[in-house]
Parts: structure tokens; sequence; C-alpha cells
């Protein structure tokens, strides 16, 4: 498994890395072009469209991860209940629009949402061979997809933003994103649906499914409240400088979160039986995960002002106290990502369901007496004020499943803690001192800044580090291809 997995992350690494780069130069450009109303359109409109792709998708593309032996029969079941639930989704969806965007009193709203869920049908076609993909560890495959996706949808969003398309160069991007990846998924593995849809586990895979389904549509509704509640109560130009400071400050986490939850699912289901297999890859993944994502979400937000004037302009200053409070949660969050593939490969998926209900419940109401209070920046702290005493139950739930302490987690990020708390106090002492010295070369200031920063941190938890460092080091190693590479070789001398 341990060759698996170094394959795997050359992959994902090379073509995540290599995407988000591209992706997020592109998107540093074209907003330099669009205006914030065209990105609270989008999310606006992701409000609908993200929880109605749960939905249709069903859970079953965790089912077919999770399930071992699964036949082509029940393959073909859920290949066409997801593309009936899709196309049923996008009907009510297409109908429903006008009235959305009346509600929000944004009339463009309704033409995006009737073509932006497009892509309901498009990533529905693609979930069952995309999770056999994943069941397999063919990353590889997964990330070629990607790649060529990324590659055509860019320079055709540059050249819709360049031409003034507005709103629709996220659309358009979105949409042709989306279908070259579809293509070449089925590209990449040769399996057709077929008319058969019978087989001796098909409802067992269906229950698990529904029963995955209520905790993802909880959690899909409540990830969008804030966007919703802050829509209605703000309008869409306050929403889009809100949702471009999220971007930004979850950017790290969501980045490392693509990597981890690719490889975490299928490992841990081949793990479900073993505990202390399971508690050793989820210790590792706390060290390794805070070790980067800590440094990098204290580290933006300490230079958030000079970097959105650098990279957004001054049009988006009004973004960077959002952006600072957003960069606490993000912190939250990044411990948060792993730990439900835990609770998923061992089966309990009613207390995923109960954990994502309570946000539902809760968190929404944070965001309503946040944005009442102080707009964006209210919403903003009822993520920090509210969230982690939620993610603390799952957290419980989770170690006492496995058989971890809290001290023993506590001590897993004591390195990663310290070395961010000295790099953070030395980029105090330099802002402080540099800010008056380079008041007129921002970007020489936060060059400056993030170079002492990193230097910082990677002595600190080099002296600190112990087993962190050597894991991040085997990390390194498959990130840039050596164990790949090796294992190559020894396969084609055979």
């Amino acid at each position: 498994m341990k060759d698996r997995i170094s394959r795997s992350v050359f992959w994902i690494v090379w073509s995540k890395g290599g995407v988000q780069i591209v992706s997020l130069l592109s998107t540093l450009f074209i907003a330099r072009l669009l205006t914030p109303a065209d990105y609270g359109l989008i999310a606006l409109a992701a409000i609908w469209i993200f929880p109605i792709s749960l939905l249709s998708e069903m859970g079953l593309g965790a089912a077919i991860v999770q399930f071992r032996n699964i036949t082509d029969n029940e393959l073909n079941g859920c290949f066409w209940t997801t593309i009936i639930l899709a196309l049923f989704g996008y009907a009510v969806l297409y109908v429903t629009a006008p009235g959305i965007a009346q509600w929000f009193q944004t009339p463009r709203l309704a033409s995006v949402l009737r073509v932006n869920g497009l892509l309901l049908p498009l990533v529905a076609v693609r979930i069952v061979p995309d999770s056999l993909l994943r069941k397999a560890l063919a990353f590889d495959k997964i990330s070629q997809a990607e790649i060529y996706g990324a590659v055509i949808s860019v320079p055709t969003m540059v050249v819709l933003a360049l031409a003034g398309a507005g709103v629709w160069t996220l659309v358009g991007g979105a949409l042709i994103g989306a279908l070259i990846q579809t293509i070449l998924t089925f590209w990449f593995l040769p399996w057709k649906p077929r008319q058969q849809v019978r087989g001796e586990r098909l409802l067992e895979v269906l229950r698990f499914s529904a029963s995955t389904l209520g905790s993802k549509v909880c959690w899909a509704t409540y990830r969008q409240a804030d966007f919703f509640v802050l829509g209605k109560i703000s309008g869409d130009v306050v929403l889009g400088f809100y949702s471009m400071a999220k971007q930004l400050a979850t950017l790290p986490v969501d980045k490392i979160s693509m990597v981890v939850n690719q490889l975490a699912s299928p490992v841990l289901a081949e793990l479900q039986d073993q505990r202390g297999a399971m508690r050793a890859s989820l210790l590792r993944g706390l060290r390794l995960v805070a070790s980067i994502a800590f440094p990098m979400c204290i580290g933006t937000l300490l230079v958030a002002h000079d970097l959105v004037e650098v990279l957004l302009t001054d049009k988006w200053n009004p973004i960077v106290p959002m952006l600072q409070i957003l960069c606490f949660y993000s912190v939250v969050r990044s411990i948060d990502i792993l730990l439900p593939p835990v609770l998923m490969a061992r089966f309990r998926t009613k207390f995923l369901f109960y954990y994502s209900f309570a946000l539902l419940i809760f968190m929404p109401l944070a965001f309503l007496a946040g944005a009442l209070w102080g707009g964006a920046i209210g919403v903003s702290l009822a993520w920090v004020a509210a969230y982690p005493f939620l993610v603390a139950k799952m957290m419980n739930e989770a170690f006492n499943e496995i058989g971890i302490s809290w001290r023993l987690f506590w001590r897993q990020l004591s390195s990663p803690i310290a070395a961010t708390v000295s790099m953070a106090l030395v980029l105090v002492v330099l802002g402080w001192s540099v800010s008056n010295l380079l008041s007129d070369f921002v970007g020489v200031r936060l060059a400056l800044m993030i170079l002492t920063g990193s230097v910082v941190y990677g002595t600190c938890l080099f002296l600190m580090g112990g087993q962190t460092w050597t894991e991040l080091r085997e990390v390194f190693n498959w990130a840039v291809g050596r164990s790949y590479m090796t294992s190559r070789r020894q396969e084609l001398a055979v």
C-alpha cells in the first residue's frame, strides 16, 4: 500500500499543485477585471447548485469506495440513479430560478442559475468511473483529467474576462472544465453503463449511500448558509467581498484537504477493521496537516493587508479584516477535514448525520446574528465564535472510536504550534520595524515578510519537530517523485 500511496501523492501534489497555481494566478488576474458583484452572483448560485449536486450524487461515490468487490450490475444501478436525480434536480432548479432571483432581488441570478446548473448532469455522469479510479488509488488518471480540464478552462476564462463577459467568465470556465474532466474520466476507465441494474447487494449499497446522504446534504446546506444569510441581508456586492475573503483564507486548507481526503477515504476503507493502524494513520495526518496549514493560515493573517493590495489591487481592500478573522477559522478547519473519513470507515454514518444536522441548525443562527450585527465582519466572527465548539464534539467522537486521548492529540500538535508562534512573533516585530521604511514598496515588504516567516518556521520545526520533520521529508520525497521513480524503474527492469 505504501507504494500506491507514494505514487498517489506524487500525482496529486503535482496535478493539484500545478493546477491550483495556474488557477490562483488566473483568479487573481480575473479578479482585477471583474467586480465583487460578479463573484457575489456566483456565490448566490452555489447556494443552490452545491446542495443539489450532493443530493443527486446521493452518497453513491462513497459507497462504491467503501464496498469491496462491487459488481457491474450494482455499478449500473448507481450510475442510473445519479443521472435521474441530477436531471430532476436541474429541472427543479430551472423552473424555480426566476423566483429565487426575485427573492434575492438580483434579476441576473435567474440566467446564471439556469446555465451554471448544467454542472449537475455533467458531474453526475462521472461519479461511478471517478469513484472506481479513487477506489483503486489511480490518482494519476484522475490528476491527468484535472490537468487537462484546467489547461482548457483557464485560458478560456482569461479570454472571456478580457472580452468583458463579466460573470459569464466564471460560469463558462466551470462548465468547460467539468466537461473536459468528465470526458477524460471515461477515457481513462474502460467502464460503460448498461441497463442491467440488479445485484445481490444493490439495496445494501443504496441504503448505505442513503445513510450518508442526509449528513452530506446537511453539511452542504450549512456550508452555503453564510452566503445565503449575507446575500439576503447585505446584497451581492458585500457577498462578493466576503466570498473572496473566504476563498483566500481557506485556500491553504482547501488545497491540503483535496490531497488528504482523496487519499484518506480509500486508505482508511482498507484499514477499517484495524483500529491500531487507523489510529497511527490519523495521528500521522494530524502532524503533517498541522505542520503545513498552521503557518500558512497565520502567515496569511499577518500579511493580509499587503497581500490583498499586491494581488488584488485597492478595490478589494475591504476584505482585509474579514480575511484576517477567517484565517483563525481556517486553522480549526485544517484539523476538522481529517475526521469524517475515520468515522465513515467505521460506518458511523448516523453520528455524521446528527453532527451535520447540528451544524445546519446552529451555524445559520450564528450567521444571522452576525450579519444583523456587523454584516460580513459579523458573519466572519460567527465562524470563529461558534464553529470550534461543534468541531470539538466530532473530534471527541472520532478519538474515542479509535482510541486517541486529548493529551495525545495535543502532543501531536506541539511542534507545529510552537514553530508557528515563533514565526508569528518574529513577523510582528519585523512588520512593525519595516512598515515605515518600506511604506512605498509594498511588494518588497510582502516578499520580505514571506521569506522571513518561511525561514523562521522551517528552522524552528527542524529543531523541535523530531518525528514530524522526518515525516515531512518522506512526503516531500513522495511529492518530488523519488519513491515513484524508483518503483517505476524496478517495474521496467522486471
